[in-house]
């Protein structure tokens, strides 16, 4: 008995395992299977043709296998994504045509006929995110390190004038915080000599400031020194030695050690800076950094001098009306600054210094590592809170200049960003980020 019901149970499994198979065949005729006939593994970028009223080319869930109009689609005629740039990640062929696996950013979002696109280049992509933000500015993007970058501007630097925004040097834009990055860079050089360590106490330059025994250049580098100002928007120009005799009187140790974002750290540094080399700190900047990567579109706002080349507005809109209303960049404001917001700049120059800083024109690969070791959330001008990933903003409270960083460690993907008008749908800070990730993924 035993036996024979073995042998039953046999039979039932190898009976149900045909109408199995029976039934995926079936299933396949009825869903229109497609044997693949070609694969590509070619990556390139497109666009998602407009789809007519009405027809649009489906896009189906998983592969080209099953192409009939019962198959089961992510977009039955991929209205939802018209327009939208995407990545093709891989293409293949069968009998009913070539079709393309989708990414958009860092989603996969199915399969579509080729029919459905057209190719683009990151170029486009990116003055298409521009325009679709409404953001007035210019940027780079390097898509794949410094040999694979890309410039793309849009809207007035100057809507009186018609004078365009871009990154020739025909224009220049305030670099704010940004230009932070560039002090730490000449702290961290002379740190390396031999002349400061990180542990130097603020006392030993500025020890009228109240606490500054406590306060160390590490803390300073990393917004962990406890020191805290009133900003102020002067109504003449300062020299490098009234802006520093300005802070001395304005800072405020707190002591606490947590961080706490302040410029008066790094007005305090350019000091230093100064000091120690017997230099100012434009004198070191000019020689250190802007000669040395040949920063030739980059100018120091110090005692109200103005550049020969205009300089961006600030504008804001109303509404959906842009360019409502515009401020001018305040050089006394500037001047105020040293070291942590006084140059005017394009993001070609900019990407010169972000280079520098570790392929040896400014720093060395080991010391920019130290330079990143001081904070766990702020480091010699730069936010660190992102394994892989380095980035900056900088802004000028009551003005829409907004300057921007955003980068793999290496520079490999990246996007500097800087503005002089917001976008309409979202922050500043979230535009720079987006910018970078249309250079990661496209």
């Amino acid at each position: 008995m035993i036996k024979r019901a073995k042998i039953e149970r046999t039979l039932l499994l190898f009976l149900c395992g045909l109408l199995s198979a029976g039934s995926f065949a079936i299933h396949g005729l009825m869903a229109g299977y497609n044997p693949v006939l070609k694969i590509s593994n070619q990556r390139y970028d497109a666009q998602i043709v407009k789809p007519s009223k009405t027809s649009g080319y489906p896009i189906y869930y998983s592969g080209p296998y099953f192409t009939s109009s019962s198959s089961r689609t992510a977009d039955s005629n991929s209205s939802n994504y018209s327009n939208d740039y995407v990545r093709v990640m891989q293409t293949k062929t069968t009998k009913t045509g070539t079709y393309a696996k989708l990414r958009l950013f860092n989603q996969t979002i199915g399969w579509m006929n080729i029919k459905g696109l057209k190719k683009a280049t990151l170029t486009q992509v990116a003055n298409a995110t521009m325009k679709q933000n409404d953001v007035s500015g210019s940027a780079l993007l390097a898509s794949a390190g410094s040999k694979h970058t890309v410039i793309v501007n849009n809207g007035f630097a100057n809507r009186t004038k018609k004078l365009a925004n871009t990154s020739n040097g025909s224009v220049v834009y305030p670099l704010a915080s940004l230009q932070k990055s560039m002090t730490a860079a000449m702290i961290q050089q002379l740190i390396s000599r031999g002349q400061l360590t990180p542990t130097t106490k603020l006392s030993n330059f500025y020890p009228q400031i109240k606490g500054s025994g406590n306060i160390t250049i590490k803390q300073m580098l990393s917004m962990t020194s406890g020191l805290d100002n009133v900003d102020i928007d002067p109504s003449k120009a300062m020299t490098e030695s009234q802006a520093y005799a300005s802070m001395v009187k304005r800072a405020n140790a707190t002591g606490k050690t947590t961080f706490d974002y302040s410029d008066a750290n790094y007005v305090l540094l350019a000091g230093i800076i100064a000091k120690i080399t017997k230099q100012s700190y434009a004198q070191n900047l000019q020689t250190r950094i802007l000669n040395k990567v040949k920063m030739t579109h980059t100018f120091i706002v110090d005692n109200g001098k103005a550049p020969s080349t205009p300089i961006a507005l600030s504008y804001t809109r109303n509404g959906q009306t842009d360019y409502s209303s515009y401020q001018t960049a305040s050089l006394p404001r500037l001047s105020a600054i040293p070291g942590a917001g006084n140059l005017l700049t394009t993001p070609s120059d900019y990407y010169q210094f972000i280079l520098g800083l570790q392929n040896g024109a400014i720093l060395t690969a080991q010391q920019y590592q130290q330079l990143l070791s001081y904070g766990s959330v702020y480091s010699g001008g730069l936010y660190v809170t992102q394994k892989g990933v380095k980035y900056n903003n900088g802004s000028f409270g009551g003005q829409n200049y907004h300057s921007g960083y955003f980068a793999t460690t290496g520079n490999y993907h990246l996007a500097i960003v800087f503005e002089n008008q917001d976008p309409s749908n979202m922050t500043p800070k979230a535009f720079v980020k987006k910018m970078y990730q249309v250079a990661t993924y496209y």
